[in-house]
């Protein structure tokens, strides 16, 4: 029964969240500035949450505002990006997305107003007119989310990060702030409609110096921040289960 349960919340919320993006969209597209349009996001993201009955806990140094940064994280399934959308806006200033979400309606303005960069899988040259511009902003200023393995992985761990993150950072000659999600594979798993109540965590790492970093490591360093981001993922798994420990005795 409580498996049962738990497969309608998940979805019920899952098919509201597709049903309702296209009218999301639209709201964001028309927004009267962009504070409005991450409310309406942050909103639709909650309600998707809460009806999965996850609660979402951030921990660690976040980067502040006009110290320009990348910010790189792992993300394993779908309830992962609906943690995203509702708690990094207060972190960030821009973010990149996979083109796919261009299949939505209204997509492209409603992301314009957040703002959120496509990213164009499968065309190397639009990905690097997108890279370059993300490393003007970070130069001035800005803090700039780019996943590091360019894909929800539906594993529970973090994959071989992409150098993409690396290469902005350098280019700008600004940190990288890595930061771990876990939990979402273990209440929702990518291609899963069941969904377990439970706490989701995200944990920013440490700023990494890139600064006089020459591309030709650009490998190196994107497996550095990988680990670094694994580490904080175990790290967050240790504390659950301590936790949960603490609560059977």
């Amino acid at each position: 029964m409580q498996k049962l349960v738990q497969t309608w919340r998940g979805s019920y919320a899952s098919i509201r969240w597709l049903a309702g993006a296209p009218l999301m969209n639209l709201r964001m597209a028309r927004a009267t500035d962009q504070a409005h349009a991450r409310k309406i996001l942050i909103d639709y993201s909650s309600r998707f949450l809460e009806t999965c009955r996850v609660g979402v806990d951030l921990s660690g140094p976040t980067p502040k505002a006009g110290q320009g940064c990348v910010v790189c994280y792992n993300e394993s399934s779908f309830i992962d990006l609906m943690a995203f959308c509702k708690e990094m806006w207060d972190h960030i200033d821009r973010a990149a997305a996979a083109d796919l979400y261009t299949w939505f309606p209204f997509a492209r303005s409603a992301f314009r107003r957040l703002p959120i960069d496509f990213v164009a899988r499968g065309n190397r040259d639009a990905t690097n007119r997108t890279m370059e511009g993300m490393v003007d902003l970070v130069r001035s200023g800005e803090r700039v989310a780019w996943g590091g393995e360019g894909r929800l992985s539906g594993q529970d761990g973090v994959r071989r990060f992409k150098v993409g993150a690396g290469l902005i950072a350098m280019r700008a000659e600004a940190p990288i702030v890595p930061v771990a999600f876990f939990g979402g594979h273990h209440v929702m798993p990518l291609a899963s409609l069941r969904a377990r109540p439970g706490q989701l965590s995200i944990r920013f790492g440490e700023p990494i110096q890139t600064a006089g970093i020459p591309e030709t490591e650009a490998r190196d360093l994107a497996d550095h921040v990988q680990s670094v981001v694994a580490g904080l993922y175990e790290a967050a798994r240790a504390e659950r289960a301590e936790n949960h420990a603490q609560v059977q005795t």
